[in-house]
């Protein structure tokens, strides 16, 4: 039993100690790392507030028709850049012109009763300057006794007539000047409307939408064509009713459009009333000249509203993970 005792006890003590194949390692001490402290203070942080938006031409136009017409000509289609003054629609101007023609020919007749008419009211004038020198010497005569009343009434009733027929013929002359007046009026309002017949682009641009096809039928008020300007942009961002209270004119906007930095502008037109649908406000910002534009974009506008005091640490003492 003893000398089992004993050969436990080696077998114990040669498993605690691992025998010859461990080794004992010593301990090292991590090493000295070197740091900046920091100090967290108090700060004014700038609070901005956001809103998002689209980009819109800056000068766009809706044109229609101001008469009604059969659609001859639309040589244009959307995307295509146009010219100031050049021809986009024209329209069936038939009739327009048989207008314009039959108020040319009244214009004539009307003009041509002028000379009757002058002529009738010098002949007037001349036979009033008659009678009334001829009564001058019967009045002379009469005073006299050599005219009986019976002849001195003749010529005052003659001078009447006289003076009658001359008030006639100038009434009948201011009749053939306002006819005149009248037949221009309605050659000139022929013209315009002979005019509408051919459409026109008021500025250079291009078609952003046509709904004119050749053979369609224009009504008045009805859109043909939608034309924006070349190279002018602005962005037009909704603002909601609190955010509405900070915007002002000349407001200072950054805007993130297609491109990883922001375009800085100023906000130059605020619509004063809120949308009561949306119950938002509309603020609009012109746009410097960037490739690439185009309506539609979406658009984020961010802008100061104020500054607050927060915990802040420098920036570079931060870093991110993930």
């Amino acid at each position: 039993m003893r000398i089992q005792s004993l050969l436990i006890l080696g077998v114990v003590l040669q498993l605690s100690c691992g025998g010859d194949k461990h080794q004992t390692h010593a301990v090292q001490a991590p090493p000295k790392v070197s740091a900046k402290i920091e100090e967290v203070r108090l700060s004014k942080v700038e609070q901005t507030a956001t809103a998002t938006g689209t980009v819109e031409a800056r000068t766009r136009t809706v044109l229609a028709a101001q008469v009604m017409g059969v659609v001859r000509q639309a040589p244009f289609e959307v995307g295509q850049t146009v010219r100031a003054g050049q021809t986009l629609i024209v329209l069936d101007s038939q009739q327009l012109a048989a207008g314009a023609a039959q108020a040319a020919a009244a214009r004539t007749e009307a003009r041509s009763g002028m000379s009757e008419a002058t002529a009738a009211l010098d002949g007037a004038r001349a036979q009033l300057e008659l009678v009334r020198s001829t009564r001058g010497r019967l009045v002379r005569l009469h005073e006299r006794k050599s005219v009986s009343d019976q002849e001195m009434d003749e010529a005052n009733s003659k001078l009447k007539q006289a003076e009658s027929t001359v008030s006639m013929a100038e009434a009948r002359l201011e009749q053939v000047r306002a006819r005149i007046t009248q037949a221009d009026e309605a050659v000139t309002a022929a013209s315009a409307q002979k005019g509408y017949a051919t459409i026109t682009a008021p500025f250079a641009g291009v078609i952003a939408e046509k709904l004119a096809q050749v053979g369609s039928m224009a009504v008045p008020g009805v859109p043909l064509l939608s034309l924006e300007s070349v190279g002018g942009f602005r962005v037009a961002l909704q603002l909601d009713e609190s955010q509405g209270r900070t915007a002002r004119i000349g407001m200072a906007l950054q805007l993130m459009l297609d491109g990883p930095e922001a375009v800085a502008t100023k906000v130059n037109e605020l619509v004063p009333a809120l949308d009561p649908t949306t119950r938002s406000l509309t603020v609009k910002a012109d746009l410097p000249t960037l490739a690439g534009l185009r309506t539609g974009m979406f658009a984020r506008g961010q802008w100061v509203v104020g500054e607050k005091e927060m915990l802040s640490v420098p920036v570079n003492a931060v870093r991110e993970r993930g």
